[in-house]
């Protein structure tokens, strides 16, 4: 029976992850065109996903439904300051800003992760990852910035919330990876997405954020909480479970790539001779990110566990 290595495994859950994330980004920019509110957004998201995801394990995997009393902490704070606010501080960016710019600060991310991994978890900085960083990290810029007469579309608010979601999936990469070594990624998701949902709820009570849309606004709403939000965080997950945060965080930069080719192909956006070249530069740094020793790609969970 032919098995794939646990690398190349959580390569390609990343790689699914990155398609359906950027998707979306032109589905939540649709919402935000028909006047929905950022922050009922966010309510709506994590509650729906919580709910559906809820209601999956329950009929078929209920015992991933247990946690540990000791693990609720830690769940709560990768909930709310992980999941909760990943997404709304990426939503309200792309509701001051465009996606293209929402993306690009977001996946600022990596170069977070390796600052920290390097420091503290003493990972390799091997010349390999130096080089996927700065190539990941131009690419975005490129895809940005190459429309001409365009660029970075930064007001003050969209600036300081694009920074936060970068500083808050650096934190969900690098603080959800600890969780990984003693429970399952769905078991995790779920309650992360309860917390998240009970914190957004409380802001914006669900009887203000989910009245007054039309039933096509649902759909959009249904498709963001199972393909932007349940799967890809679950696939994202399984994929950190394979690799470390830095291959893990670099590998999903291919996120403005699939943003930019579905926009061109779904909108017909026009792809410039430096957008391509940006598409290019994240693709050989994705790809040279998997060419690291095999040693250096599998996490070491005796250490993450001990890390807790």
């Amino acid at each position: 029976m032919f098995v794939l290595k646990p690398s190349i495994k959580g390569f390609f859950f990343l790689v699914g992850a990155t398609f359906l994330w950027g998707v979306s980004g032109t589905v939540a920019k649709i919402l935000f065109n028909h006047q929905v509110n950022p922050m009922h957004l966010v309510t709506i998201r994590l509650t729906l996903s919580f709910a559906v995801l809820l209601l999956y394990l329950a009929v078929w995997q209920p015992h991933l439904l247990k946690v540990k009393k000791s693990q609720l902490p830690y769940l709560a704070v990768l909930g709310t300051a992980g999941v909760g606010l990943v997404q709304f501080s990426y939503l309200f960016t792309i509701s001051q800003t465009n996606v293209a710019t929402a993306v690009f600060l977001q996946y600022l991310a990596p170069a977070l992760v390796a600052v920290y991994a390097f420091l503290r978890q003493r990972e390799s900085k091997s010349p390999v990852k130096l080089l996927a960083l700065l190539l990941t990290a131009g690419g975005g810029y490129l895809i940005v910035s190459g429309v001409p007469g365009g660029g970075l579309a930064v007001n003050w608010p969209g600036l300081a919330s694009g920074l936060v979601s970068a500083a808050s999936l650096a934190f969900y990469t690098l603080y959800g990876k600890k969780g990984l070594a003693t429970m399952n990624h769905w078991t995790m998701l779920l309650y992360c997405f309860g917390f998240g949902a009970l914190v957004w709820n409380i802001f914006q009570p669900p009887w203000v954020a989910m009245v007054g849309h039309s039933l096509t606004e649902w759909y959009f709403f249904l498709y963001i909480a199972v393909f932007a939000t349940v799967l890809p965080f679950g696939f994202y997950f399984c994929g950190l479970n394979c690799l470390t945060p830095v291959i893990t965080s670099l590998t999903s930069t291919m996120e403005p790539v699939v943003a930019a080719v579905v926009a061109f192909l779904a909108l017909g956006e026009t792809l410039y001779p430096l957008q391509l070249v940006g598409c290019s530069m994240i693709l050989i740094g994705v790809i040279a990110i998997q060419c690291v020793p095999e040693q250096e790609k599998l996490p070491d969970k005796q250490s993450v566990s001990q890390e807790g």
